[in-house]
C-alpha cells in the first residue's frame, strides 16, 4: 500500500472543494492486482468516487514522498489547495 497526497485547489471547479477533500481523506482505493498504483490510477479513482468523470480539474495526485521533496523545497503553494491523502 502507498500513500498518496491529493491537491485539490481552492478555486478549483469542483463544488465544494473542501468538502472534497474530507470525504476521500485515508480512502484505501483497489487498483488491480500486482500492479503498482500511479498517480494517474488513483486520480481516475478519486474522481470517480466524487461523481465527477471529466478530467477537466487541476487537481494533483502524488506520491507523499514526491509531495515532501516539492513542499520542503518550496515549489508548492499550499495556500492555493485544500490537501487530503489517500492509499492505493
Amino acid at each position: 500500500m502507498k500513500t498518496f497526497v491529493v491537491l485539490i485547489p481552492v478555486d478549483s471547479s469542483i463544488e465544494n472543494p473542501r468538502n472534497s477533500c474530507e470525504f476521500i481523506e485515508g480512502t484505501n482505493f483497489k487498483i488491480g492486482g500486482s500492479v503498482q498504483a500511479t498517480s494517474i490510477d488513483v486520480k481516475a479513482k478519486i474522481l470517480y468516487e466524487l461523481g465527477d468523470l471529466k478530467d477537466d480539474h487541476n487537481i494533483e495526485v502524488e506520491p507523499i514522498t514526491d509531495f515532501m521533496d516539492r513542499f520542503n523545497d518550496q515549489d508548492l503553494i499550499a495556500d492555493d489547495y485544500f490537501i487530503s491523502y489517500v492509499y492505493a
